[in-house]
Parts: structure tokens; C-alpha cells; sequence
């Protein structure tokens, strides 16, 4: 195949697993994971986790970067490409959720920064009171917002040097160092005296919690929203691939490597909270203080009295900083794609992303009630998005797809993923965001219909409905951009992807 001279493609097989592994590895890794593994069964819920993996992420990263690679084209523009016009929407609606999120997770790799900054001086060793800290800091009306600021101009600076100088080359040197960070603070703290009682409890099964349903609901959240299938964002890493290089064994690769990471974490947090947590009311008020509580004052705590206090929070802050940045990375790479893709060179597509999410996330880093109402939005929306990209393979034919993503794998994928993406998922999507709304019933009991509460059900439905009215104007818009574009004369291989890449895969698949 002759890719097009404006065609980037990954410099090596190793490149685009390990730039997969960044994307996808993020805060939820580190922060919710543990939290996730304490409050519901240790290895309990380690059961329903490993087998979401494969019902569930390992099937949908396979769609996605079947998609990618297949039209080319970032989220917006690839539906209509792949399953026809009627369902064109989709890639708009999935876009547009994965805005919402990039809005206020920018706000989140700020804060890592700050955290990150705050080791490196020290500060964790001079027995800080760690929730005046945190409180000082988030109800600052600058410092929050300029940290956000930070997170997404490094951002959009890696993604500006471009895909294999930029991209490539941070995934190359971040996720070595994030795995060696994470090795290193597992070990440090499963040796302190204490330590094994809570690594006995994560990995040991409590039988109890297998018939709950609350473990498995939320072991297949986990699932969804830490490997990052269902975002586009493999989908859109997957546009710079080869059309020979293996689906199958790079998305289990990608998808297993997440995972790695989410036990570092866990073998890191719960045995240094058995170990250094004063009573058992500690502990449970560690795992119950949600993913902010347990990562910004809960492990500041606990890094206060932990031996080699400085060393041991560079390398958890810095973990984390990492793991965050690399998936910012990541959203900023989609958005711009996005944006190129309509008309605008590259580097004005860049800075148009980041000054728009930059805006877009203002609101979240001054009032942490907006963004627990977005982190709540579109973690549902999230699921939807799964959704859509199963509906797609099922449209196109699973079986079809199957057979061609084994055409161009060494692992060759057998009826199990066929069944995940005809009935497993689309069950699952109904009955865990039925769940989780009709949880937000009992958060709101009196005002659960309301669209301006922080977390129930009326918001959810009244800006996932917006989206729905915003995702075909999009496609319209784009119909007017790209006719302008042809009437000024210029170059087609600057506003949509070159014809013969596209023809070259369908003649090789």
C-alpha cells in the first residue's frame, strides 16, 4: 500500500502499542481502581474486572481500530464512511462526548501537576495538613485554572511536534518511567510492616461479594472507563497504523498493559493504607472518600508518615502526573484530527483545540460542583459511545469484521468476540446505565427529574439530549465547510483523508 505524502503513520509496531498504553492509562488507574478493589471484595472484584476485559474493552478496541484504520478519518467523519449516511451521527455524538470529558479532565492533569510540583519541594514532608492543602488549593479562583492551563498548552505542544516526534516519542519515554515509578512504589510499600494484610485482602476473594450485584456492576465501570474502549480514541491512533499490522494481538497487548498498571496502583494504595492507617475506621474512610478524597488527602496522609517520605511521593505523584498527561495527550490528538479533518491545516487545528478546551474547562476548575456534574454526565454519555461503536460493527456485519480483523492477526479472534459484540455488550450497556441512573434516583429522591442538580438523572438526560440535537448539525456544518473549501480550489488532501489510502484497504482486507 502507497500511503498519500500527507499520510503519517507509526514509526514501528512498538510505537503505536506503547502510545495505545498512554492513551488509555489514565488517573482512573490509579485513583478509582484501588478504591474500587477496597470497597468491594479485593479479589472479587478482581474476578469481574478480568472477565469485562474481554467481554467487554478487548472487543471494542478491536472495533475501533478496525474503524480507524479502515476510513481514515477521525470520529466525526468516519461513520458515514463506514456504515452510511443515516448513521453518520454517531461519530458528531461521540466527538462531543469525548469534548465534554477532555473539558474537565484537563482540570484533573492540572491538578497532578500541582501535586507533582508539591512533592518535588517537598512539601508532603513537612506533615501538612492535607485537606487545608487541598481545600486551599481548588477554592483558589487562579491557581486551578493556570494549572489547567499548563496541562493543556504541554499538551498540545506534543501533539503539535507531531505524531511520530511528538507522540510516539513521549509514549516511548513515559510509560517505561510510568511502570518503573509504579514498580518501585509497590515494592516500597508491600515491604513496610503491616503491608501483607492488605495485599492478602486484594488479591484473596471474598466469596460474599461474587453474588452482589454492585460488584460486578461496577467492575464492568471500571472496565469501561479505565481502557478507554468506546472513546474514538484508539480509533483515531489507529488512522497512522499499517493496513497489514495486527488487530487482535495489539489491542491485547494495549488492553493488558492497562490492566499491569491498574494492579501497580492497587499494590501501591491498599497495602500502605492497612500499613501505616492508624485504626480500621481509617481504612474505611479512605476507600469511601471517592477518587479525589482517596488520592489528594487520603495517600498525602499517608505519605507523611511512610519512610523515604520524599522519594516515595515524587515517584506516586509523578505516576500519576504521567499517566494523566499521556491521555490528554491522547484527546487533544482527537480533537484536533477532528478539526483537521474539515478543512483546517494542522497546526491552526491545534491551537483552535486547545484554546477551545482550555475554555471548555475553565468552569470546572472554579466550582468543583461543575465538574462533578461532568464527570457524571459524561461518564454515562461514555457508555452510549461503547455502545454506538458496537452497533456499528454489528451493522457492518461482525462476522465480516471478525474474519478480516483474523486476516491480519497472529492471535486469531474466535466466536467469544463475536457473541461479546451481537448480544454481551448490548446487554451490559442497558442494564449498567439503567443501574447507574436509577442510583441517581436514590441520590435525589425529591429531584431526580431536575436538569440543574450535580448528579441525577434530569441532568444527564438534558445534556446527553443536547448532544443528540448538536451531533448532526455538526455533519451539516461539515457538508459547508467542504463545499467552500472545493470552491476556493484548494488542495483536497487538506481538509479530508487521500482517496487512494481509502481503496488501498478495501482492496487489502
Amino acid at each position: 500500500m502507497k500511503h498519500n505524502q500527507n499520510q503519517v503513520i507509526w514509526s514501528s509496531r512498538i510505537g503505536f502499542i506503547l502510545a495505545a498504553m498512554g492513551m488509555a492509562v489514565g488517573t482512573g488507574n490509579i485513583w478509582r481502581f484501588p478504591r474500587m478493589v477496597a470497597e468491594h471484595g479485593g479479589g472479587s472484584f478482581l474476578i469481574g474486572w478480568a472477565v469485562f476485559l474481554f467481554l467487554w474493552s478487548l472487543p471494542l478496541i478491536m472495533v475501533e481500530i478496525y474503524i480507524g484504520r479502515r476510513t481514515r478519518m477521525g470520529t466525526i467523519g468516519s461513520f458515514r464512511q463506514f456504515i452510511g449516511e443515516k448513521f453518520a451521527w454517531f461519530g458528531p455524538f461521540i466527538t462531543i462526548v469525548l469534548l465534554g470529558i477532555t473539558f474537565y479532565y484537563s482540570v484533573v492533569v492540572g491538578w497532578t501537576f500541582k501535586y507533582f510540583f508539591l512533592a518535588m519541594k517537598g512539601t508532603f514532608s513537612n506533615n501538612v495538613d492535607s485537606t487545608a492543602l487541598w481545600e486551599g488549593f481548588v477554592g483558589n479562583p487562579t491557581e486551578p485554572v493556570l494549572f489547567h492551563l499548563l496541562a493543556i498548552g504541554v499538551s498540545g505542544a506534543v501533539v503539535y511536534i507531531g505524531v511520530n516526534k511528538g507522540i510516539e516519542r513521549m509514549s516511548k519515554i513515559f510509560l517505561p518511567l510510568l511502570f518503573l515509578l509504579l514498580i518501585f512504589t509497590a515494592i516500597r510499600s508491600i515491604t513496610l510492616p503491616g503491608a501483607l494484610e492488605g495485599l492478602s485482602y486484594m488479591f484473596t476473594p471474598q466469596w460474599e461479594y461474587l453474588g452482589k450485584a454492585t460488584t460486578w456492576l461496577e467492575a464492568l465501570s471500571q472496565s469501561a472507563w479505565s481502557v478507554g474502549a468506546g472513546w474514538g480514541l484508539y480509533a483515531t491512533y489507529a488512522i497512522y497504523t499499517r493496513k497489514r499490522d495486527d488487530i487482535a494481538q495489539n489491542s491485547l497487548t494495549a488492553g493488558l498493559g492497562n490492566n499491569s498498571v491498574e494492579l501497580l496502583a492497587g499494590m501501591t494504595i491498599i497495602p500502605a493504607i492497612f500499613a501505616l492507617a492508624p485504626s480500621p475506621e481509617y481504612i474505611s474512610q479512605a476507600t469511601s472518600s471517592g477518587n479525589v478524597g482517596l488520592t489528594f488527602i487520603y495517600m498525602v496522609e499517608l505519605i507523611n508518615v511512610m519512610p523515604q517520605t520524599y522519594i516515595f511521593g515524587v515517584a506516586f505523584f509523578g505516576a500519576l502526573a504521567f499517566a494523566a498527561f499521556t491521555s490528554l495527550v491522547a484527546m487533544v490528538e482527537l480533537v484536533t484530527r477532528n478539526i483537521s479533518d474539515h478543512g483546517i491545516k494542522r497546526n491552526k487545528a491545534i491551537l483552535i483545540s486547545t484554546v477551545l478546551i482550555f475554555i471548555g474547562g475553565v468552569p470546572s476548575a472554579l466550582n468543583m460542583s461543575v465538574f462533578n456534574n461532568q464527570d457524571w454526565v459524561w461518564g454515562v454519555g461514555l457508555l452510549l459511545s461503547c455502545f454506538l461503536y458496537a452497533f456499528a460493527a454489528i451493522k457492518y456485519g461482525v462476522t465480516k469484521m471478525k474474519d478480516e480483523i483474523n486476516d491480519v492477526s497472529f492471535i486469531k479472534v474466535n466466536n467469544w468476540w463475536a457473541y461479546s459484540i451481537n448480544y454481551c455488550i448490548p446487554v451490559l450497556f442497558a442494564v449498567v446505565t439503567i443501574w447507574w441512573l436509577y442510583q441517581a434516583t436514590t441520590w435525589y429522591p425529591d429531584s431526580w427529574w431536575k436538569p440543574f442538580e450535580e448528579s441525577n438523572v434530569g441532568t444527564v438526560v438534558l445534556q446527553i439530549g443536547i448532544a443528540c440535537i448538536l451531533a448532526p448539525l455538526l455533519l451539516r456544518f461539515k457538508k459547508r465547510l467542504r463545499s467552500s473549501v472545493k470552491e476556493e480550489g484548494l488542495d483536497a488532501s487538506e481538509y479530508t483523508t487521500a482517496p487512494d489510502v481509502n481503496n488501498d484497504i478495501k482492496e487489502g482486507m
